[in-house]
């Protein structure tokens, strides 16, 4: 990964641990991965393997695209969103997720339409 790559890699880990109130030490005795990582991570000088960087995204809520393409547009960080939430659902809810979701796209494309006709 390119310098700059890893430098914004590390921007991007640091932002979602502190939205998340953790401090280097918190996140890494959530993930195992050792406070020095973490910081030379953050700091854009180590460049993580994939199981780190999966470690990380799971615990900080995010989705690997975004910490690997930060230039993705709004509408796929949308979408990769939209997966994360997925995937961090307990499998036995995630029907009930889809339904209501599936519901609110509906009451959502209606008003839509609502609003066209005006």
């Amino acid at each position: 990964m390119p310098i700059d790559d890893l430098t914004a890699l590390g921007n991007t880990l640091r932002a979602a641990r502190k939205a998340k109130s953790l401090t280097q030490e918190q996140l890494g005795d959530k993930t195992h991965i050792s406070t020095k990582q973490i910081a030379n991570i953050e700091k854009g000088r180590m460049n993580p393997s994939y199981l780190i960087l999966k470690a990380l995204a799971k615990e900080l809520h995010l989705s690997l695209d975004s910490l690997i393409s930060p230039e993705l547009t709004p509408d796929e960080a949308g979408q990769n969103e939209m997966k994360l939430i997925y995937s961090n659902c307990p499998p036995e809810m995630r029907e009930v997720l889809l339904h209501h979701t599936r519901e609110f796209a509906d009451e959502l494309d209606g008003l839509s339409k609502k609003l066209e006709t005006k």
